[in-house]
């Protein structure tokens, strides 16, 4: 299964994303019957992305939007903040049930149009959260906590990160984290829309860092002239129409580096937890499966999750239990909760012994 295809119809927007990829990609020129027949050769999708903030006016958006729909698990919109108030006028195409989540991307706006929000809320089953463009300064640290209230009050969830497949060099979302409050970060538990998913808390409010991947794999990206590629800035493209079976694997599944523009030297540290009277090691690994687990509250959703073949993950915690001599998972059987997996008192305690270590290093990093 693709994981991540970016679709991007136009680039019209206001351009207030900081190093936005898409801009000057032009105008659509793509036909359906290019698009369906793209999407048959692939198969089934995880997740397709609508990118920019002019797809609304499209007359062709619906059948677009049923076409994706054949194919994809979710189909989210990613839209500047400052698109609310066109996409209430689109209530009818949103209401349709193909849009399963919309992502609202801010940077320096500093107030969130909550009626408008709040109006979509009500009007349309679907998620809405808000992308934070984050920078690792001042005026960026005060504008998150004048819109964070906001966007808590109205539920909503929140990302932090770079601007999206933008892939610039200077946006740590962890670091950004630590110095607006936040505590409890944990491990990357998962990915989406092609980055590394870390949580953290702020005020008690569940928020996720984006980590950018060191190598893409699994992600398309089609431009508004009819370009597959794998990342906006990516050297290797091909038409639309000349795109067979073989090139498209090749673009979505052989990994490609990410473009910089500059030498980064980023410390990753691996920490292995030994157990003082039996010598048990814990490796990073192990420990993220423990983190997926909580987080989900069931094996199978956490293995798939962190890209472990169930089976592995039941003997790499089978194994561990053996070692140390007591549980660290116990999934229920019966009843309403069945096939729920929790963590021993034990396996929280890894966990949280872990989490402190790694906040203490992150924090002595944010300095």
């Amino acid at each position: 299964m693709l994981k991540t295809m970016l679709i991007s119809i136009s680039n019209k927007c206001a351009y207030t994303c900081p190093f936005c990829p898409f801009k000057n990609t032009g105008e659509a020129k793509i036909s359906q019957e290019h698009i369906r027949n793209l999407l048959e050769k692939i198969g089934s999708i995880e997740d397709i992305i609508l990118i920019c903030s002019e797809w609304y006016s499209k007359g062709y958006i619906d059948s677009l939007l049923s076409v994706c729909y054949d194919k994809a698990r979710k189909i989210s919109l990613f839209l500047p903040i400052s698109e609310t108030k066109n996409l209430l006028k689109q209530r009818k195409i949103l209401q349709s049930g193909f849009v399963s989540n919309i992502v609202f991307i801010m940077y320096h706006e500093t107030t969130v149009p909550e009626n408008d929000i709040y109006t979509l809320l009500s009007s349309m089953d679907v998620d809405i959260g808000i992308w934070f463009i984050s920078e690792l300064n001042n005026s960026s640290y005060r504008t998150f906590q004048e819109v964070f209230p906001v966007v808590r009050r109205l539920g909503l969830k929140i990302w932090i990160g770079e601007t999206p497949y933008s892939y610039s060099n200077s946006m740590d979302p962890v670091v950004f984290a630590l110095r607006v409050g936040g505590e409890n970060i944990g491990l990357p538990y998962s990915s989406r829309y092609g980055y590394r998913i870390s949580r953290a808390y702020i005020d008690d409010y569940p928020v996720s860092l984006m980590i950018r991947p060191p190598v893409l794999s699994n992600i398309l990206y089609l431009s508004p002239n009819g370009e597959l590629a794998k990342h906006p800035k990516s050297q290797f493209k091909v038409k639309i129409e000349e795109a067979d079976i073989e090139i498209l694997r090749k673009i979505i599944f052989m990994p490609e580096n990410l473009p910089l523009s500059e030498f980064i030297f980023i410390p990753e540290v691996y920490v292995i937890l030994r157990e003082e009277l039996k010598g048990v090691e814990i490796d990073p690994r192990t420990i993220q499966l423990l983190e997926a687990i909580q987080i989900f509250n069931s094996l199978k959703v956490a293995c798939k999750s962190i890209g472990i073949p169930y089976s592995s993950c039941v003997e790499k915690i089978s194994l561990l239990e053996k070692k140390l001599g007591k549980k660290l998972v116990t999934t229920i059987r019966g009843g309403k909760r069945k096939g729920r997996s929790y963590l021993s008192e034990l396996g929280l305690q890894i966990l949280e012994t872990y989490r402190k270590i790694i906040f203490k290093i992150n924090e002595d990093l944010a300095k």
